[in-house]
């Protein structure tokens, strides 16, 4: 790697071969001769410049303008920049520094404080990128790690809600169409809606927690979850509060990893709920519902359409979808409405997999 740069911006030759030779054993020195070229070639150069000196008055583009281009471009806050000025008044230093001039250095030259002052602002500038460079890193070492773990419990929680889905409805795959559901829905919505934030690996910590809807059902007892027909009160009772059973046992669980843990505590108990409120077991309406059991119940719901029960026959594709915008399995919210009519062909693929 060759050596790092800095650039020097100023009309006036002298200038620059005074601070060309103050540092030039240990950078290549860039020279510009107006704002505009050295604009450019600090464009050009931006990954290699480890500062900049900026005289004031240019032809063509003076300090100021090339600070404001910096400005728009972000690149003041990568690059440290000294105005260099004979007029050092408070006006002008007040200015360079709402302009993200890092210092102000005024002519002549005191070639010994220019170099102390700058090589500890360059110091300063690397330090900062690399504490920037590595967050990044972790950042993205973590949304991976998250993502790895959410679908290795995923899979393994869902391979015990096929256990508990088997007993009322004998359709181990329902878990796993739900999930596959939940994630085309959540990724229409964040398409939708970006103003939720529902990136990747939230995306993917949401379809698997999906798997965990029904676990409530491990508290409902076998015959009344085999049973066909309506049930009478008191059995409908028993199955609108296993939601709240299942979410008190996730509660009891520990070692789940984050935000997997907390979107399934959410559909567990919530994905009945419905938009005007008449769902169960907390008649949550609207926005009181969280946006993943919204998610996950919108999808459930679909499955249960398109599934043989014991209470029931299986709906075609085009029934199910027609009988959730008739509101036919309650009112959900119209913006997961919307992505579910876009969604559907998505759904319809999931359903004749083999």
């Amino acid at each position: 790697m060759g050596k790092k740069k800095v650039m020097v911006i100023d009309d006036v030759e002298l200038n620059r071969v005074i601070l060309k030779e103050a540092f030039k054993n240990d950078y290549e020195v860039l020279e510009a001769e107006n704002g505009a070229l050295g604009l450019k070639k600090i464009k050009e150069n931006q990954d290699e410049i480890s500062a900049v000196f900026l005289d004031i008055i240019m032809p063509e583009m003076d300090g100021f303008a090339v600070l404001q281009e910096l400005n728009i471009s972000s690149l003041i806050q990568k690059i440290p920049v000294f105005l260099i000025t004979t007029d050092a008044t408070s006006a002008v230093i007040e200015r360079a520094y709402d302009y993200g001039a890092v210092d102000v250095i005024p002519k002549p030259f005191n070639l010994m404080i220019i170099k102390r002052r700058v090589q500890n602002m360059i110091e300063y500038f690397e330090a900062k990128r690399q504490s920037d460079s590595d967050v990044v890193q972790i950042d993205q070492l973590l949304a991976m790690q998250r993502k790895d773990l959410n679908q290795a419990v995923g899979a393994l929680i869902g391979q015990i809600c096929e256990s508990i889905e088997s007993r009322s409805v004998g359709e181990s795959e329902h878990v796993n169409r739900v999930r596959k559901m939940t994630r085309a829905l959540t990724k229409e919505f964040a398409l939708q809606h970006p103003e939720f934030g529902l990136k990747d690996d939230i995306i993917d910590a949401i379809a698997n927690a999906s798997v965990l809807h029904d676990v409530g059902k491990i508290f409902v007892r076998e015959e009344i979850l085999a049973k066909a027909g309506n049930l009478p009160p008191e059995e409908m009772a028993e199955i609108q509060v296993a939601p709240t059973y299942g979410a008190k046992l996730l509660n009891r669980v520990q070692g789940i990893p984050e935000p997997f843990y907390t979107f399934a505590k959410e559909i567990c108990r919530s994905h009945m709920e419905r938009w005007d409120g008449k769902g169960y077991p907390d008649g949550l309406k609207e926005n009181q519902i969280p946006i993943s059991a919204q998610l996950a119940g919108l999808a459930e719901a679909y499955d249960v359409l398109i599934s043989t029960r014991v209470y029931k026959q299986a709906y075609s594709h085009e029934k199910a979808v027609q009988m959730i915008l008739d509101g036919e399995c309650g009112t959900f919210n119209p913006d997961l409405i919307e992505c579910l009519k876009k969604a559907a062909a998505e759904f319809e693929k999931i359903i004749l997999e083999k």
